[in-house]
């Protein structure tokens, strides 16, 4: 087999590049309004091929527009799990059999339906969770790149099956890589078209079935892939689409006896608890989660402040902060601390607040209501303990006073035990901390339970050696104006973290991610 050679997708770097971003944005603004149209249907789960409708439902909202009815849909119980994980089981065998090429076929079918309707999906994904048009864009980009990147990569490994000889007279061997059976793979809202798809397709595209939950706040987007799943040949029962809370089918999924693995995106505490009913019930299957971060960057008396302020407003701000991967302490070499915070303190303060089709608007709604309680939380906290340079307030008046819009917000004077400094928050909310040197930043960024993301200001070749030798972190990045932490590519910059930040140090979107989904068999066979 020959694989489709890989690139990245990136819209509206490519468009930007060619001086065409008048075109982007009026795909953009011409599918928001289509999609908008199309908005408040009903939606059932989908298992065995089947739309299903259930007595009970849950209405989404969107978050920069709370009078915007995103849909209706159908809450299961643990009733519809059984009859999805009953599906994805029966329709194992045969799904399996097939042969790479036909698996890899429907995928990479799937991504270029993708590619037709990327601003369909785009805007849809935008009203939805409230992310800006370009960081939709990137969003379904990356659904994209990983369909693609995986597919070659199972592709490039001839579906991980070796001959293996004859080690002794009459006997051939072969050593291959097979499917668990049905996974679960749970995705996050905030990046609901990514993660959705690509936890999926590194299940299913290596032969596993699949029964999927999406986050109850983004079930839209994740009903349209598997729309176009089927457009491309997925037969029924492959990928089946529950949906509800965790209680009703988030834990009846996991504790399954016929799920033999899970991927999963989302908290440290639920993450962990998966990982534990996997152990008390005796489960020999994979845990593939990644847990969230509290992502350091240090800026040494070196850098250049210009590119520093830029990297660490972008990688704290974009999204609201709603990022795994988000800036959210940064460590600054006493010599120019001060000329960093009020550098940082003034460009924040002209950052746009607004809904996410404004095409100026920089820092997104919030996601729910108890993410907007935990900001007047933790800022209320921030302004009792420490100093809020800036930010601090939710946004109540003028046009985005429907959506649950809230203030950037920088803060000082936090030790960096205090709690603020060290537990993930999931908000636009970042501390600064002075430093003697970069041996007391390193010390400082490496005291945390989180390895995710890292970031690294300097001009010294030895600083960013050693930086790059001693930090405890799964992704690392250095001078990176675009954003400190944020913003990895699938295949250039696989995402995953050490510690506390994922179960397996196999990241997503790199070379060791598609293993995990199989178990290793050799066969023996005399003549």
């Amino acid at each position: 087999m020959q694989p489709r050679e890989f690139d990245n997708e990136l819209t509206y770097l490519t468009h930007k590049q060619a001086g065409e971003e008048s075109a982007f944005h009026q795909s953009y603004e011409e599918a928001v309004e289509s999609v908008r149209a199309e908005l408040g249907q009903s939606h059932g789960m989908r298992i065995g091929g089947d739309v299903v409708e259930t007595d009970s439902s849950f209405t989404v909202t969107s978050p920069g527009d709370l009078s915007l009815e995103i849909g209706e849909f159908a809450a299961g119980s643990e009733d519809n799990v059984e009859a999805a994980v009953r599906a994805a089981k029966e329709a194992h065998p045969n799904w399996e059999d097939r042969d790479v090429g036909s698996r890899v076929e429907i995928f990479q079918d799937a991504a270029d339906i993708m590619r037709d309707r990327k601003y369909e999906l785009a805007a849809a994904l935008s009203l939805e969770n409230g992310k800006n048009r370009t960081e939709a864009m990137a969003d379904v980009d990356e659904a994209i790149d990983f369909i693609d990147f995986y597919s070659s990569e199972l592709e490039r490994a001839d579906g991980y099956e070796f001959d293996t000889g004859e080690p002794t007279p009459g006997e051939h061997t072969t050593n291959l890589l097979r499917p668990y059976g049905v996974f679960a793979v749970i995705s996050p809202f905030n990046f609901p078209m990514a993660l959705f798809v690509g936890m999926s397709t590194g299940a299913l595209v290596t032969g596993n079935t699949v029964v999927a939950k999406p986050a109850s706040t983004t079930p839209l987007v994740a009903q349209m892939y598997v729309d176009i799943l089927q457009e491309a040949g997925l037969p029924d029962g492959v990928l089946n689409v529950v949906m509800g809370s965790g209680s009703d089918v988030g834990q009846p999924l996991i504790e399954h006896e016929d799920v033999s693995g899970v991927a999963f995106t989302g908290s440290r505490k639920v993450g962990l608890n998966i990982q534990e009913t996997f152990m008390e019930l005796g489960k020999r299957g994979p845990v593939i989660a990644e847990l969230g971060g509290k992502n350091p960057v240090i800026v040494s008396e070196t850098a250049d402040i210009d590119e520093a302020v830029e990297g660490v407003k972008n990688g704290a701000f974009s999204f609201a902060g709603q990022k795994c991967s988000a800036t959210s302490r940064v460590y600054v070499d006493e010599s120019i601390i001060d000329e960093f915070t009020e550098q940082l303190v003034a460009e924040t303060k002209e950052l746009t607040i607004g809904r996410a089709t404004e095409k100026e608007t920089f820092v997104s709604p919030l996601i729910n209501d108890s993410a907007l309680e935990y900001y007047q939380e933790i800022t209320e906290q921030a302004r009792e303990d420490g100093t809020v340079r800036t930010g601090g307030s939710v946004v109540t008046s003028g046009d985005p006073e429907e959506g649950r819009f809230v203030e950037p917000t920088v803060v000082t004077d936090i030790p960096h035990e205090h709690d603020l400094a060290r537990d993930e928050h999931f908000l636009p909310f970042v501390t600064i901390h002075p430093i003697s040197d970069l041996e007391e930043g390193i010390e400082k960024s490496n005291d945390s339970e989180y390895g995710l993301c890292a970031g690294l200001f300097s001009q010294d070749d030895e600083e960013i050696d050693r930086w790059f030798k001693e930090i405890e972190s799964g992704m690392c990045y250095v001078n990176r104006s675009q954003s400190a932490t944020t913003g990895a590519l699938v295949q250039a910059q696989p995402f995953g973290g050490w510690k506390f930040s994922g179960t397996t140090g196999k990241f997503a979107g790199g070379y060791w991610y598609l293993q995990q989904f199989l178990r290793e068999q050799s066969r023996t066979r005399v003549e």
